[in-house]
């Protein structure tokens, strides 16, 4: 239960004898009434919090019994849902703090992610004691998250994980997370995952595709795309990934999840697929009907693996990409257009191109879904 808070509040102050007609009169104009104060009483009275002044003295116009309008210092209510951050730290911080207050945080499954990019200005102490502060509000807006964590450095090393620091609740990274209909288990200090990507996932998972392709997810995580796919569609995906843990949670997630298709995991750097070495890749080369690019600082740089999986007749690719402004659909058609001229493919026809989310000042995650032919 979290401490009593409290807010100065207009109150309707009525006999206790009057309640039931007071509680008559407004069942059909509850959203007047104030619902994250508590009702109070005193003596013989009840004290009812409302929103607006003008509208409870028009509704009480005609009524026979007497009223009163006061101001107190009211007692939020222990079950009431603040919706926002700022709403939350209203009573608690005061109003020169609230710019550092986070416009933004992820919630994966029971944990949620913080980054303070306005701090720099603060002394340390204050700096760790207002986090804290920010992070209990952050679960009191959030009743399914347990544990809080905040982003300490930037998407870093060949697993593009980043360090984080705990600042409420359990020291616990492994988490369920659900997302359109599929669940997920994955450890957010090992793995790269992100939920702000939830409706492009959705997006790809319900296209048009047809029963039985052969999909590649070439940059597959803990599996959001490929097992979202295979939930909804009878088709084959080969997904992979270098990290050896994302791998394990894919594995896992397969079994989690009812698929109509199938989802075939590997822990490998995809690179070596093209390798004449590789068993692997000589099984598969040229049977991709569709294929996955989700690796959008580094893509290009696989376009060649890319081509070697692709149909030589035709197939769709999915590319992601950061391109920096302006022109950044443009330039990103450009550059792919001119890659994959270099293994001997080409455009046949762009079925879509759009900006995904802004990721920097200077930069936009683009993704385009193209037609290819050899």
């Amino acid at each position: 239960m979290r401490k009593e808070e409290f807010e100065d509040t207009r109150y309707v102050k009525i006999k206790n004898t009057d309640g039931q007609a007071f509680i008559k009169q407004f069942k059909k104009n509850l959203q007047v009434i104030y619902k994250k104060m508590k009702v109070l009483h005193e003596d013989n009275f009840i004290l009812f919090p409302i929103l607006d002044e003008n509208e409870i003295v028009d509704i009480l116009k005609n009524q026979q019994f007497e009223y009163e309008i006061i101001k107190r210092k009211g007692i939020i209510r222990n079950d009431y849902k603040f919706k926002s951050l700022k709403e939350a730290l209203k009573n608690i911080l005061p109003e020169s703090l609230f710019h550092y207050i986070p416009n933004s945080y992820d919630i994966i499954g029971d944990i949620a992610i913080l980054e303070f990019d306005k701090f720099n200005d603060l002394d340390a102490k204050i700096d760790d004691s207002l986090k804290i502060i920010i992070a209990d509000a952050l679960i009191s807006v959030n009743k399914k998250v347990k544990t809080t964590y905040e982003k300490t450095s930037e998407i870093k090393g060949e697993f593009r994980v980043r360090d984080l620091k705990l600042l409420k609740g359990k020291d616990k990274s492994e988490t369920l997370y659900r997302e359109n209909g599929c669940s997920f288990k994955l450890d957010i200090k090992k793995i790269f995952f992100t939920p702000r990507l939830v409706f492009e996932r959705k997006r790809l998972a319900t296209a048009p595709i047809n029963e039985g392709e052969v999909i590649f997810d070439l940059f597959s995580g803990v599996g959001p795309i490929a097992i979202q796919i295979a939930k909804r569609h009878k088709v084959m995906i080969h997904a992979f990934d270098i990290n050896p843990v994302a791998y394990h949670y894919i594995k896992e997630n397969i079994s989690l999840n009812r698929l109509l298709g199938n989802v075939i995991p590997y822990n490998l750097d995809i690179s070596s697929l093209i390798l004449p070495s590789s068993e692997i890749g000589k099984n598969i080369q040229n049977k991709a009907d569709r294929i996955i690019m989700n690796l959008p600082e580094k893509a290009l740089n696989y376009i060649n693996v890319a081509c070697f999986l692709m149909k030589k007749s035709e197939g769709i690719l999915h590319y992601y990409q950061f391109t920096e402004k302006p022109d950044v659909i443009e330039k990103t058609i450009e550059n792919v257009k001119v890659t994959l001229s270099k293994f001997n493919y080409s455009i046949d026809k762009i079925l879509n191109s759009k900006i995904v989310k802004h990721f920097s000042p200077k930069s936009e995650l683009v993704v385009l879904d193209l037609k290819l032919r050899s």
